[in-house]
């Protein structure tokens, strides 16, 4: 055990005098609380002021968009009714030539040509990619025509206003959880795991692999057993690795504390995670990231040279790719078959089972069975990985295949 506290003291020492490492932590970390107080100094950034907005605009006609309408219909008596239904400035013109040329000289910026209530030409100088203007006047004309229609039916205008403008009260009584709101802090949180793991399970490896390639793991297999080292190693990258997710998390978290008021709550679906949901995925997140440490430790030990890592590590990063995108398909159906399978598969229940505890329903026993064969799979993937260890240690050349080596250990 003495061994071991040493290898770990050692090894974490290494990740704290990394420049990078701090580096990266802080800026992270001041980035993060960067986003959230900067807006929060701008005036008026996270202010209501469409009201006062309106207002301005409407005394300020210059900023309002002007168009132009030519009628050559008499289905339409009242054509000041009908250019009351847009929020623009109206000139009126007596054919469509006059219109055309208004609009190829800009005096407007686009015109109508009304046939009839059903045929419309629309002008035009340069048709943009997102023009609102066709369609916000064909809303406007279908209302309008309606409202005619009624009107001649013998419905006095109160009576039509009244029909249009009929409120249904719903409410929402939610039986289990509202997986629209636990959507963003869930997706966040998953990725976080899949950074720490694709992050800190290269490194993992390659510290392993540097250590052979020049020759210091001979010494160190003499002196400290592979269990100690191994250990050591990954439980080392896992508390470097939670203590800097800690850092900025938590550094998010008091930026958010301090300025929630002015943002109006408008972050809490980002911050207000239930304590029962946080619990269970520090649990399956960190369980996690050691069963995927453990076989990125040994598999570093199963090549001499540190660009070989990629020709060894390639199946078990895609296996973990492969769990992150059924974590990403199952936030949008939490309790479908393809995620209830994965949340008792140890290689994909820490997201899968995350999802489910955060957006789903699931039971108290579910939670446990998985839990546990995360954890049974975690020790046997740390036993496993100090055996691959001990072995591929003493093994120089090409790199070992991972079939090869546990083949060779059962002889």
């Amino acid at each position: 055990m003495k061994k071991f506290w040493t290898v770990l003291r050692f090894e974490l020492n290494n990740y704290f005098k990394s420049k990078g490492f701090v580096t990266a932590t802080i800026l992270l970390t001041l980035v993060l609380m960067g986003v959230i107080i900067v807006p929060t100094m701008i005036p008026g950034l996270l202010e209501n002021d469409t009201a006062s907005e309106s207002s301005a605009d409407s005394e300020d006609n210059d900023q309002t968009d002007t168009l132009g309408i030519c009628v050559k219909t008499d289905q339409i008596t009242d054509v000041d009714s009908l250019l009351s239904g847009m929020w623009v400035n109206w000139e009126t013109y007596q054919d469509g030539e006059s219109l055309k040329k208004a609009v190829k000289d800009k005096d407007v910026q686009a015109g109508f040509i009304l046939n009839s209530l059903s045929d419309v030409s629309y002008v035009v100088n340069n048709k943009e990619l997102y023009d609102s203007y066709q369609d916000a006047f064909v809303s406007t004309l279908e209302a309008y025509e309606k409202q005619q229609y009624l009107l001649e039916k013998g419905l006095t205008q109160e009576e039509i206003v009244a029909a249009e403008n009929i409120n249904i009260n719903v409410s929402t009584d939610i039986l289990g959880k509202d997986s629209a709101s636990n959507y963003w802090y869930t997706y966040i949180l998953i990725f976080l795991v899949y950074f720490m793991i694709i992050f800190y399970g290269q490194m993992i490896a390659t510290s392993v692999t540097s250590e052979k390639s020049n020759r210091a793991i001979e010494i160190l297999v003499t002196s400290v057993d592979s269990n100690s080292l191994i250990f050591g190693k990954v439980l080392a990258g896992a508390f470097a690795g939670l203590l800097q997710a800690l850092v900025i998390l938590g550094g998010a978290f008091g930026a958010y504390g301090a300025v929630k008021e002015q943002w109006g709550g408008l972050l809490d679906p980002l911050f207000d995670i239930p304590a029962n949901v946080f619990a269970a995925y520090a649990f399956f997140a960190i369980f996690s990231y050691l069963l995927y440490a453990f076989i990125f430790g040994a598999l570093g030990a199963l090549v001499s040279k540190t660009e070989d890592i990629s020709k060894v590590s390639g199946p078990v990063t895609m296996l973990y790719v492969a769990s992150f995108l059924v974590a990403i398909f199952g936030l949008n159906d939490c309790d479908g078959i393809m995620v209830k399978v994965a949340s008792f598969i140890p290689f994909t229940s820490g997201n899968a089972m995350f999802i489910r505890v955060a957006m789903g329903s699931v039971a108290a026993w579910e939670v446990i069975l998985s839990g546990g064969l995360l954890v049974a799979s975690c020790v046997l993937s740390g036993l496993l990985a100090a055996k691959l260890f001990r072995y591929g240690t003493l093994h120089y050349g090409n790199p070992l295949k991972l079939t090869t080596a546990l083949k060779n250990m059962k002889m």
